[in-house]
């Protein structure tokens, strides 16, 4: 939780404090005027030079910009110790309502602060006060300044947190069936997707690992459009992400699984078959973008299980029995066909040579009675030798 109150405990002068507060509070009133022309001239830079701002009614800012240098006079005007920071904690929860970037109001405060230094200064050197006590007026104010925009910094990552939070319920309820066609309308303004477009869910194993940040960003990137953003999640230790268009041109040194595309109303099987592409990708060291359509006959391996048990029994026995020797058999057929069948690849891939190779095939008919010549014989030995290694 935010501890506000410490934030103002920050701020004291020692016994100087009430000797300061009580020159700025003969120089300046929580109603002056001038504080009205700074939050106009402030709510006009804001709006030509911080992005967000000309985006809310300039009212509204200049509402907010003024309730702001009131809070800091009263606080700088004032005797006590300790400064609070909870009004101010409010209005940055209001600004975050109005999806004003609280990064930039925290920035802002330093301006606001700055202006009520130099009409200060002004006055004091007006009324001919020494330089050192205008000088502890404008160490205060810096100080002010500084817990302020501390304050709205942890306003800001509370926020953060609990939209992550919300975030994070919402796709899990999402991808795991939970949530009615009525929720999730209900849910899609907060979180900015569209109910009646098309999604890809993405899923990728999850290590916070610089890697894994890169390929977040990658994906949120090239997966969002102009209107649409990428929306993400970590669900028991993978990656979730909802993509409105499918994030071409991405490269990562592992598997990022795709479901087809949907409307969020299924999105459940979406994610079922993205985590199915990527068991299969993750087994057969794939990487990059992969989809079940994009795995080819992989994704049949699973399938027919009494009659795979009884073919390897028959085909590949023999190569058991025969230990190693049946072991540096089956990887050199296991790479000749992923090397589609080229002896010089596979013989480059093995360090072996081309002879070799040949030798190792033939000996793999005899034991197993495959003739990889033949079309079925074929079939049969990639769906056995790759059904062991899916495993």
């Amino acid at each position: 939780m935010m501890d506000i109150a410490a934030l103002g405990r920050g701020i004291r002068l020692g016994p100087r404090r009430q000797q300061v507060a009580s020159r700025i509070a003969a120089m300046i009133a929580d109603d002056d005027p001038e504080l009205t022309e700074i939050s106009e001239d402030l709510t006009r830079l804001y709006r030509e030079h911080i992005p967000g701002y000309d985006q809310v009614d300039p009212t509204s800012v200049e509402r907010n910009t003024r309730a702001v240098l009131a809070i800091a006079v009263q606080h700088l005007r004032s005797e006590s110790v300790d400064a609070d920071f909870s009004e101010l904690a409010t209005l940055a929860r209001t600004w975050s309502d109005q999806q004003i970037p609280l990064d930039l109001v925290a920035h802002s405060l330093q301006l606001g602060a700055r202006r009520i230094v130099e009409l200060i200064r002004q006055r004091a050197t007006a009324e001919h006060l020494p330089a050192g006590a205008v000088d502890d007026i404008q160490d205060l104010t810096w100080e002010w300044a500084t817990a302020a925009s501390a304050t709205v910094h942890m306003v800001s990552q509370e926020r953060t947190m609990a939209t992550a939070a919300r975030r994070a319920d919402f796709l899990r309820r999402l991808v795991h069936g939970g949530l009615s066609p009525e929720e999730i309308r209900e849910a899609a303004r907060a979180h900015r997707v569209d109910p009646d477009h098309n999604y890809r869910i993405a899923c990728v194993p999850w290590e916070e690992q610089r890697s894994d940040s890169d390929l977040l960003a990658a994906l949120r990137n090239r997966g969002s459009t102009a209107k649409l953003p990428v929306v993400d999640t970590v669900v028991d230790q993978y990656l979730v992400a909802l993509l409105p268009r499918t994030p071409d041109g991405l490269a990562h040194p592992g598997p990022v699984a795709l479901g087809p595309a949907v409307q969020l109303a299924d999105a459940p099987r979406s994610y079922r078959y993205a985590r199915h592409a990527l068991a299969i990708a993750v087994a057969h060291g794939r990487s990059g973008l992969v989809d079940l359509a994009s795995l080819g006959p992989l994704p049949l391996l699973g399938a027919a299980e009494d009659a795979a048990d009884q073919l390897a029994d028959k085909h590949l026995a023999p190569l058991d029995r025969h230990g190693a020797v049946g072991a540096e058999i089956r990887t050199t057929v296991e790479t000749y066909l992923d090397c589609d069948r080229r002896i010089d690849d596979t013989a480059e891939a093995l360090f072996l040579h081309r002879n070799t190779v040949r030798n190792r095939l033939t000996r793999f008919f005899e034991l197993t009675g495959l003739d990889l010549d033949r079309t079925d014989d074929l079939i049969v030995a990639w769906w056995l030798l790759n059904r062991t290694r899916s495993r």
